[in-house]
């Protein structure tokens, strides 16, 4: 038998794959949960376009917030009301 098996995996192989998917993870989360933010921060500096939310809020501020919001529903672990939109 010349298939390898998980099993047959050495530890410091998976100890790498490991740490190398929570730092990919990690660089994605942070890209994507401010990387809205980034983008209409630039195109209100550069371009002048800064949109705002049907209450008149600017997005941007609200994307900003947006993932402190969701900290507080995790650690409240579901209790409080989740903010459906940014």
């Amino acid at each position: 038998m010349g298939s390898t098996t998980e099993s047959d995996v050495r530890f410091g192989t998976r100890l790498t794959r490991v740490i190398v998917s929570v730092v990919v993870l990690t660089g994605v989360t942070v890209v994507f949960g401010y990387g809205g933010w980034i983008v209409l921060t630039l195109t209100a500096n550069i371009g002048g376009y800064d949109p705002k939310t049907a209450d008149g809020e600017l997005l941007r501020e609200r994307l900003l917030e947006w993932p402190d919001r969701n900290r507080e529903v995790m650690r409240s672990n579901g209790r409080t009301s989740l903010p459906l939109r940014p």
